[in-house]
């Protein structure tokens, strides 16, 4: 059985295409891999820095979801960038990633 309680965190694996909202300053698309999800949020990996307060959009996933980045630190591999998702089509009760880390009640 699934372990997707408010909150936790799971591991999963999917690519996203990341854009900036309509109207935004500075504009950018980039491919995101989804490393974690969670029912309000997840953590993405980029090629590229976005800055926290920015209003995202992730049009891969159904007609477009928003979203807002919470953090971002540079790694080794480019950066990690924490989202905040308040759509009601989000994980679990609308997108799933194709690949995730099944967790077992212990």
């Amino acid at each position: 059985m699934l372990n997707w309680h408010t909150g936790k965190r799971v591991h999963c694996l999917d690519l996203l295409q990341v854009t900036s909202r309509a109207g935004a300053v500075a504009s950018f698309c980039d491919c995101a891999i989804l490393l974690e999800i969670w029912d309000r949020g997840g953590l993405l990996q980029t090629n590229s820095a976005v800055s926290p307060g920015t209003k995202i959009s992730v049009p891969s996933i159904g007609d477009g979801l928003a979203a807002e980045v919470v953090s971002c630190q540079q790694d080794e591999f480019g950066f990690l960038v924490e989202i905040s998702v308040q759509d009601p089509r989000w994980f679990p009760n609308g997108y799933i990633p194709p690949h995730l880390l099944e967790q077992t009640d212990s």
